[in-house]
């Protein structure tokens, strides 16, 4: 078009490529290095073509800002998708989760391995930039499960929610059924409040169970990064659970 408005009137279009570059470079920039069209309808071409590409690069910049914050607030949301595959998933949130997060990180083999914590809080509990954070109800369900990518997990904690007072190793026991039913193949840590309800744990797919007290929170992040000592630790346990309660049912059986 500006060729055909242009062509006789202006030395510099004289062929299809002259116009083509003066147009593009009238649009690419604010017509330093374009020319200065000699016909009415040629001013009226060039002027349109830089102010569409004004508006145009107006509105690709204000579509970025857009997709960025949006980004960013589902991120804040715990609504964000993640595509993570061999990483750690931490089903609920209380005290443990801080240390179980310190001792991934002090271990070498842990230090860059994604954890997505799947909790009803607010907002992320971590500034760890590796710990992401997916919003659910408790017990797990809906598309939290799909969106921290439970069944890509590795190794998967249940933590009891405190805030629950009479049935809080049920609904610990509920997320064990949910982890295990989306990955068979995982390791599922849980933590248990009421020792007696430890079987209900076991029955629900738990590999190891630690329960509540000072050193719970060192026996779950130890299991996490399976530690030996602390497995062993823990089938200890589990031994001589079972070894008292075969003499509760058998007094005169020695106990462990």
């Amino acid at each position: 078009m500006l060729l055909g408005f242009e062509a006789g009137a202006h030395r510099r279009v004289q062929t299809l490529g002259d116009a083509v570059f003066y147009m593009l470079a009238s649009m690419m920039t604010s017509g330093e290095v374009g020319i200065a069209p000699q016909t009415l309808p040629g001013r009226m071409a060039i002027g349109f073509a830089m102010f569409s590409s004004k508006l145009l690069t107006a509105l690709l910049c204000a579509l970025a800002a857009a997709l960025l914050i949006e980004h960013k607030v589902r991120e804040d949301m715990g609504l964000r998708m993640h595509h993570f595959h061999h990483h750690v998933v931490i089903v609920g949130w209380n005290l443990k989760g801080p240390q179980i997060v310190h001792t991934l990180r002090s271990d070498a083999r842990w230090a860059k391995v994604p954890v997505v914590v799947v909790a009803e809080l607010d907002a992320k509990p971590s500034s760890d930039p590796l710990v992401c954070f997916n919003r659910s109800p408790y017990p797990l369900r809906g598309d939290a499960i799909e969106r921290s990518a439970l069944a890509e997990a590795d190794t998967i904690v249940v933590l009891a929610n405190y805030a629950e007072k009479t049935h809080a190793d049920a609904l610990t026991a509920v997320n064990c059924m949910v982890v295990r039913q989306n990955n068979p193949r995982a390791t599922v840590i849980a933590e248990l409040l009421d020792p007696g309800q430890r079987t209900y744990l076991e029955m629900a797919g738990a590999n190891e169970i630690v329960g509540i007290g000072e050193v719970g929170g060192f026996l779950l992040a130890e299991a996490t990064i399976g530690r030996q000592s602390a497995k062993e630790l823990l089938a200890h346990v589990q031994r001589l659970r079972h070894e008292q309660e075969a003499h509760l049912q058998d007094p005169n059986r020695p106990a462990g």
